[in-house]
């Protein structure tokens, strides 16, 4: 098998960016480079790009959080939505070590991949949740489910369809990890299997009984998981007052908050807007979009 030389290997951008996380994030990147393909956790095209496309550019939203973070550093927490692979919740845990990171992941063979990275990178200031973000915000009174003409209920089943597709950074889905992806979890929804719990070494629990897991957070981030419209109704509830989304978004961020902005009203969501994040010195920049929680 040929080495994989990826292009910022040895870089002192790397160390520029990361400081005391680049131990830690040198095994993620060495993990992603020898499974990540294989497991769904990147499209081969990305082997060579790891470090830009995927750790850097989740580090791009590393200033955001530690801005907001106006609380005790010891009780800051940060819940990252659809953490997939670990964009950007293992590199915001690695860089954040004083913040509980909580990763949220309904898919079973990414969460078990996340655990592993835990483990492996010693992320004691790490969680991850095996749950949807709708359904992990506080239920609703008022909240109504939509049924068919046969009475069924549908609403579920059309949020986990756009859900669980793969997307990219730049939103592309790549065919080979949309296949594993099909093959993988097709198992997991025709048998049904509850969704709900946090993974550790003692396997999975309820996650309202575990008191690593907060009701509210200061920050949420997310990463390629769905537009706007969806996001603000699965991220804002999950916000206590005066916390913020922080989301990496792409070229069409702004455009995403236009049609989003009832939606963002709707969930005590202000200020919503764009702005650029600086990846490294000679790099492209990425998008963050923000919004404040009323």
């Amino acid at each position: 098998m040929a080495v994989v030389d990826d292009e910022l290997n040895d870089s002192p951008l790397l160390s520029q960016v990361l400081g005391d996380a680049l131990v830690p994030m040198q095994r993620f990147h060495d993990k992603i480079l020898r499974e990540g393909v294989e497991r769904g956790i990147i499209g081969p095209r990305d082997e060579d790009i790891i470090w830009e496309r995927h750790i850097l550019n989740s580090a791009a939203i590393v200033p955001f959080v530690r801005e907001r973070l106006t609380t005790d550093s010891q009780t800051a927490t940060v819940a990252d939505i659809g953490s997939g692979g670990g964009f950007p919740g293992i590199v915001l845990a690695a860089c954040l070590p004083q913040c509980k990171v909580v990763l949220v992941e309904p898919m079973e063979r990414r969460v078990t991949w996340l655990q592993e990275v835990v483990d492996e990178l010693h992320l004691a200031n790490a969680v991850v949740l095996r749950k949807r973000a709708e359904d992990l915000a506080p239920k609703s009174p008022h909240a109504s489910t939509r049924h068919n003409k046969k009475g069924s209920q549908s609403r579920r089943h059309g949020r986990r369809r756009s859900e669980e597709q793969p997307v990219s950074v730049y939103g592309r889905r790549d065919s080979s990890t949309l296949a594993a992806v099909r093959n993988d979890d097709s198992q997991q929804d025709v048998h049904g299997h509850d969704s709900s719990g946090v993974m550790g070494r003692e396997g999975l629990a309820k996650a309202d009984s575990n008191p690593s897991v907060p009701q509210t957070f200061d920050v949420v981030t997310c990463r390629a998981v769905a537009p706007m419209t969806k996001l603000a109704g699965w991220t804002l509830p999950l916000l206590r007052s005066g916390g913020q989304l922080i989301a990496l978004k792409g070229r069409s961020a702004q455009a995403e908050l236009d049609k989003a902005a009832k939606e963002i009203k709707k969930c005590h969501g202000e200020s919503p807007r764009v702005c650029q994040a600086p990846v490294a010195p000679g790099l492209e920049d990425t998008h963050v979009v923000l919004v404040d929680k009323r």
